[in-house]
């Protein structure tokens, strides 16, 4: 008998000396059977052979040892399922919460609270019944739970009361978070006793996204931090600001398309054009139906709001508020309280598009994002290309004229696409200008330059004051200086603020601040687009007349550069009516504004002048058929200025008249001196011309005190090229030069040097004469006082010079 329960106990196969022994799975079920047959017989002959003590032992010790198997057996069942209801129900657990706790972020912080903490004890639990290793076919494993049984059952009886507590405490927070529900949608009951629920779901609850545009080139850095302030700068609120037709949707929907904003939020992305929008309810409408909300027509704006954030409480997702300054601009106050609302969802991120960058402060990601700015002509080109597959010089022309403008861009690479001809198109964009950049007969603002700009000029509705000021802006050809503002603002103070307007027109985008890069102050422009449809289709005439008058106020010819001139009085010209009248008017009073053919022709034919009038428009229209290579018209014009000037007995005048009459020849025969037949005659011109230089009491006029002195030197050299070439002696010097043969021409320091030693020999007037001769022989005291600049009068002169 102890021999068969030896062998039970030590298994049915001995171990050899070469394999260590192990305990499996079928050893124990072996020794659990063997034990359970040796007590049966033990506990027979036990009570027939009471007087056998060693019986008895044996008994009691399979018998605790079976208690032992039985033991082991019950703890590893135990903790088996521990484990896997532990595991099963962490896998709920987190099933339940993608599914519930995604679609209802807004109002779960304390139901999010307790899945963390029902989830920590479920990991630790897990964690701590996995150590024991029921399952282990380790030998050492196995000897461990024999041995540590009791251990193990108290761990294991731990393990499932924390899991019980956590679900208990689980259940509590659940079912008092499903009373706050209950109580909630009782109360809306009750709110909902007149009329019934204002909100509806709508099925699927994937949210309206507008698709990106698939060309889109130059936006890389602003696309890329807009997504990284999402991500990184939760919830995120990013407003792209900038004028209209730069780009501003098409970088929102590159951020909302962006793969990682798509991973963050999946079909929880919102796009909303508030283009159509002009109030707040709006807003909340237009918005409640892109998020698959049914909202009832019938309730109150507070209502429809409050149900609305509601909605919006429960959910984690972005929402993109395009053209945001519409609403913003028509119903202010009531526009940012929404917005604010909005921006206090702590699981909703928030995008907006906007041309007022006098957005509401409501905490905007720092920092913001930089104003967008129009293409490089590098980005320019390669939108050109991708639309038109290349480019050519009149498709480089065409990008410059528009300074980059995405929108133009864009439309006119089509209607090159379409028409084959940028060549063409560049000769229809110098007369119609925006009115040619559009796709077709739609008006819509993303197919129409001027759609898009008098989306923008709403918001000037009931401001005249900036609606004036930016038509002034853009009569001006590039711009206006910081200083040219300020004259503009103190000499229409008593009608506008200027400078007040300015910044308006900033706020919204429709003018902008170039950098410091003249004299350290900056410019005010606006986009060319801009400037040609303004010019086109929305400056009064009032408030053209009212710039020309202050122009002509502050300083007429002195103030205002010729360029600005010729194109304001070109811009009022082109106005029938009292804008034409009074640049015609500016004009006779002084020729010397423009150089327009046309008006100088028609302010001469128009108008019965006095002769001084008549005289300065002939000498101003000369000139410029001068500068147009019509010589003979331009004399024939000065010879009327000469006529009436010799009538009226104006000296200055005469001086003026002659002296253009001889540059005409000078121009007309410029290298080729000796082809011109009037060489003599316009010797004794410059003769004629120096005395002409005097007033009445012998004195020399002082405006042509160097200037006339310089001009009458030009036309001398003239002169002298001529008769070189003709191998005639010269005559006179014109002191250009400081050698014989004229190589060496002076600078302008130099001359103006030989000029002041004139004065110091004599006060004017001088004798053509005494000039020529001080130029030949100039005193000691004239030589030393240059010589340490290598004057001309250092040079022995000849006959030939």
């Amino acid at each position: 008998m102890s021999t068969s329960v030896s062998s039970a106990g030590n298994g049915s196969t001995e171990d050899s000396p070469q394999t260590p022994a192990r305990i499996s799975e079928k050893t124990i079920e072996n020794a659990q059977s063997a034990v359970s047959d040796a007590l049966e017989v033990l506990n027979v002959v036990a009570e027939m052979a009471e007087n056998v003590p060693y019986l008895g032992a044996v008994s009691k010790a399979l018998t605790a040892f079976n208690e032992v198997l039985e033991e082991v057996d019950v703890c590893k069942r135990d903790c088996r399922a521990a484990t896997s209801e532990a595991a099963e129900f962490m896998g709920l657990m987190q099933e339940f919460e993608a599914k519930v706790i995604r679609s209802n972020v807004g109002r779960e912080i304390e139901l999010r609270n307790a899945f963390i903490e029902l989830g920590s004890a479920l990991l630790k639990c897990l964690d701590t019944l996995q150590t024991i290793r029921v399952d282990s076919k380790r030998r050492r494993d196995r000897l461990k739970l024999l041995l540590k049984r009791g251990d193990v059952q108290h761990v294991v009886k731990e393990c499932r009361d924390k899991i019980r507590i956590a679900k208990d405490k689980f259940n509590m927070k659940v079912a008092f978070d499903t009373n706050n529900m209950v109580r909630e949608l009782h109360q809306r009951t009750q709110l909902a006793t007149v009329s019934p629920e204002p909100t509806v779901a709508a099925e699927p609850s994937v949210w309206r996204l507008r698709a990106a545009n698939p060309i889109i080139y130059g936006r890389e850095v602003e696309i890329e931090t807009a997504v990284d302030m999402i991500q990184n700068k939760a919830p995120a609120r990013v407003a792209i600001l900038g004028p209209g037709g730069i780009g501003k949707t098409s970088i929102a929907l590159a951020v909302l398309h962006h793969e990682d904003i798509e991973r963050l939020y999946e079909d929880w992305r919102c796009f909303l054009s508030c283009e159509a929008t002009t109030t707040a309810d709006a807003v909340v409408r237009a918005l409640a139906d892109a998020l698959g909300l049914v909202m009832i027509s019938d309730i109150s704006s507070e209502t429809s709001r409050h149900h609305l954030i509601s909605h919006l409480k429960a959910i984690s997702g972005i929402i993109c508020l395009d053209n945001f300054e519409t609403p913003l601009d028509s119903d202010r106050h009531a526009v940012e309280e929404l917005l604010n609302e909005i921006a206090a969802l702590p699981s909703i991120t928030l995008l907006i598009t906007s041309r007022d960058t006098g957005i509401p402060a409501i905490g905007w990601t720092s920092p913001p994002l930089a104003h967008i700015e129009p293409f490089s002509q590098e980005a320019a080109l390669l939108t050109w290309d991708d639309i038109c597959h290349g480019h050519d010089e009149y498709a480089i022309k065409l990008l410059d004229a528009v300074d980059c403008m995405p929108l133009a861009v864009t439309l006119l690479a089509r209607l090159a696409s379409v028409e084959g001809s940028t060549k063409g198109i560049w000769a229809r964009w110098e007369t119609e200008y925006t009115d040619l950049v559009r796709a077709g007969r739609d008006d819509h603002r993303l197919l129409s330059v001027g759609a898009s700009i008098d989306l923008s000029l709403r918001s000037l509705n009931q401001r005249e004051e900036a609606h004036a000021v930016i038509g002034i802006i853009c009569i001006f050809p590039s711009g206006l200086w910081d200083h040219d503002i300020s004259a503009l603002h103190d000499a229409l103070k008593d009608q506008l603020s200027f400078r007040r307007a300015v910044t308006l027109l900033k706020q919204l985008s429709l003018v902008y601040t170039e950098p410091e890069s003249y004299k350290e102050t900056p410019m005010t422009n606006v986009l060319s687009p801009v400037r040609h449809y303004i010019r086109k289709h929305h400056v009064s005439d009032k408030t053209f007349l009212m710039l020309i008058d202050v122009m002509v106020y502050t300083g007429g010819f002195k103030k205002w550069i010729e360029h600005e001139w010729i194109v304001i009085l070109r811009f009022g010209f082109n106005r029938p009516g009292p804008c034409r009248e009074r640049c015609l008017d500016v004009v006779i009073s002084d020729p010397r504004l423009t150089n327009d053919i046309e008006i100088l022709s028609q302010a001469l034919e128009t108008r019965e002048l006095e002769p001084q009038m008549m005289s300065g428009l002939h000498r101003k229209l000369g000139q410029v058929l001068r500068n147009l290579n019509e010589y003979e018209n331009a004399r024939s014009s000065v010879s009327k200025a000469i006529k009436l000037d010799e009538q009226l007995g104006d000296r200055h005048a005469l001086f003026d008249d002659w002296l253009e009459w001889m540059r005409t020849y000078r121009h007309e025969f410029d290298g080729r001196e000796d082809e011109c037949q009037h060489l003599d005659e316009m010797q004794s011109v410059i003769q004629m011309t120096w005395n002409l230089g005097r007033n009445v009491d012998g004195a020399w006029n002082p405006p042509l005190y160097f200037w006339g002195y310089d001009a009458l030197t030009e036309i001398q050299h003239f002169i002298n090229e001529g008769r070189r070439k003709l191998h005639m002696p010269v005559v006179h010097r014109s002191g250009f030069y400081s050698d014989n043969d004229s190589t060496v021409e002076l600078g302008f320091s130099d001359f103006k040097n030989s000029f002041n030693c004139l004065v110091k020999i004599s006060p004017p007037p001088w004798e053509f004469s005494s000039i020529i001769n001080t130029i030949e022989t100039p005193p000691q005291s004239s030589v030393e006082s240059t010589s340490s600049q290598g004057s001309v009068f250092e040079v022995s002169v000849d006959a030939n010079v």
